[in-house]
């Protein structure tokens, strides 16, 4: 059965085993082409795995993945040939010793793109990266942060439909980051790639993101995971279970016991300077600790028994005249949080 919709690509009851256990469940995902998505999650949460299905570098357990609308698995002889469009940078990238121009001019190469093309290409995407004069340096020379640089530089130059960043920031300084995320930004605006960020970095996500996806032990969850927290679950007769971590107690909605993981969107805690009347069973003291501009909105870390980030609008923060250091009240309702 192919795919109709508009879709890209999509995954359609995807599971993934390594020597019987199961690290990847997902029952569906689609992905328009020209958005960036970022895939958020703990270690082993099967992020990186996601991504290598995705890309066609690893065949589910089971499932269906489809590309441009086609049953990847029933047209094999078109992996080849999908595999073409697609782009991947790792966190510590291997680069082949030689010069950063036929680094990057590789993929050009054995697409028999002819040397002046090649040439321009390879320019043009060191300028991207702000490397511009490199051509004729050595890999093995560079530092780690250039040599991040001339890998996403060789994944651009084929000018990919697709392209896979697997914690592309994890080892360079904060300017290149900034640099990256620019050039991340201007590849997906100016030629419609389909983006995939894997981060652990929940702000840059969604600072580029239109879709974020998190992952928990294989699957995909409601909640950002912002909120995660681990603890008990008591059903004490006759009233709602409540959610204990140790250092706070929330109402919940769920037939689980005993051990569990629970989790509340940034997005569904509401701050206000005194306690709420309203019909939310949770209700918190705390204070501000820190403050992170995210573009358009805020994130804030607030302390209140347990660490809490809430989202909320610079209008809104302006108009409570929030700083660090103030005392506000979190409130959430028990359907707010997510047990799993």
């Amino acid at each position: 059965m192919e795919m109709q919709d508009s879709a890209d690509i999509a995954i359609s009851n995807l599971v993934h085993q390594y020597n019987g256990k199961t690290v990847l469940d997902i029952h569906c995902l689609s992905f328009t082409r020209g958005s960036i998505y970022a895939v958020l999650g703990h270690n082993g949460s099967g992020k990186t795995t996601l991504l290598a299905i995705l890309g066609l570098l690893l065949k589910p357990t089971a499932g269906k993945v489809f590309f441009e609308g086609k049953d990847i698995y029933r047209h094999s002889s078109s992996i080849a040939a999908f595999r073409s469009k697609m782009s991947t940078v790792i966190q510590n990238p291997l680069l082949f010793d030689t010069t950063v121009e036929n680094n990057i001019a590789y993929g050009l190469k054995i697409r028999g793109i002819p040397r002046a093309a090649r040439k321009r290409r390879v320019q043009d995407c060191l300028q991207l990266v702000g490397l511009e004069g490199f051509e004729k340096r050595k890999a093995k020379e560079l530092s780690g942060g250039e040599t991040q640089r001339i890998a996403i530089a060789r994944a651009l130059a084929i000018k990919p439909q697709v392209l896979f960043l697997d914690e592309f920031a994890a080892n360079v300084d904060e300017q290149t980051i900034a640099l990256l995320e620019e050039v991340i930004k201007r590849v997906n605006r100016t030629d419609r790639s389909t983006i995939f960020l894997v981060t652990h970095d929940t702000h840059q996500a969604y600072r580029l993101a239109d879709e974020v996806i998190n992952l928990f032990q294989g699957r995909v969850v409601r909640s950002s995971l912002e909120n995660l927290f681990k603890g008990t679950i008591e059903n004490a007769d006759n009233l709602p279970p409540v959610f204990d971590t140790g250092r706070m107690k929330m109402e919940v909605v769920s037939g689980k016991r005993g051990s569990a993981y629970a989790a509340i969107d940034p997005r569904d805690i509401i701050v206000s300077d005194s306690p709420l009347r309203s019909s939310a069973r949770n209700s918190f003291y705390g204070i501000v600790s820190t403050i992170f501009d995210n573009g358009t909105s805020v994130r804030l870390r607030i302390t209140a028994g347990e660490e809490m980030t809430v989202k909320m609008t610079k209008k809104s923060l302006s108009e409570m005249n929030l700083t660090v250091g103030s005392k506000v009240y979190l409130t959430f309702k028990s359907s707010a949080v997510e047990v799993f």
